[in-house]
């Protein structure tokens, strides 16, 4: 069993894929299982994929045809076999500690899930140069760093919703069957996880620690579609 299985939904994301994926495979937590869904991409997507599951032994690869976010997550969770699983959008990138960093403090403090603050970016497509958004998934710092029921913390449900910034205990996901709603084309596929996520567990934590990079100049994101359905800004 891998620490952590870490799934990467990619669609069309040539342009940003290799800069998330060296981010994952050099993760100074060796022991992970890196579980890429590439659905029915039509740009070199699935070609970057192939070259890195070539090279590394932990990468699971699964080819399907387009079907969207939530399926492709789901195909995921099930094929998943670490101890905590995670979450890398293929436009994102990830600090080399970070689940390093989670997995110690899950281990430590027995969570079904922790979460950790993050940083938003846009990147100047000539100069290179980065702006860097700090987010904090409360605005509270005595939230931070202490274990607490979601189901018994109301102000909890106001925290920045998304799946990307932590790690879950799997365990935790499979015994409620935690998974995606599967809406081909639908936008935020991933808030009835994260709501699952917080009725169901017991003990969760959040960290006062930036890790995961969002980006926020992809003009394909699902957030700059105006005909999808939007429930919230993930």
């Amino acid at each position: 069993m891998a620490k952590v299985s870490i799934i990467i939904p990619t669609y069309n994301v040539e342009m940003y894929l290799v800069e998330c994926m060296e981010s994952v495979v050099n993760q100074t937590l060796k022991d992970i299982e890196i579980i890429c869904i590439n659905d029915g991409s039509t740009d070199g997507s699935l070609e970057i994929l192939k070259s890195y599951a070539q090279k590394d032994d932990r990468i699971v690869l699964v080819d399907k045809e387009n079907g969207g976010y939530g399926i492709g997550m789901n195909i995921g969770l099930d094929k998943a076999t670490g101890e905590y699983i995670g979450i890398v959008e293929p436009d994102d990138f990830i600090p080399l500690n970070m689940y390093s960093d989670l997995y110690e403090k899950a281990v430590e403090n027995d969570l079904d899930f922790i979460k950790a603050d993050f940083y938003r970016f846009k990147r100047d497509s000539e100069t290179e140069d980065m702006e860097l958004v700090y987010n904090h998934l409360s605005p509270n710092k005595e939230d931070y760093n202490i274990v607490f029921n979601p189901s018994e913390t109301p102000k909890a449900i106001r925290y920045i919703m998304n799946t990307w910034s932590g790690i879950y205990k799997r365990s935790f996901i499979e015994e409620f069957h935690i998974r995606h709603n599967e809406t081909p084309g639908a936008s935020f596929q991933d808030n009835g996880f994260w709501f699952q996520t917080f009725a169901y567990a017991k003990r969760g934590m959040i960290i006062d620690t930036p890790y995961y990079m969002n980006r926020r100049d992809n003009p394909n994101s699902s957030v700059h579609n105006k005909e999808k359905g939007i429930l919230h800004e993930c």
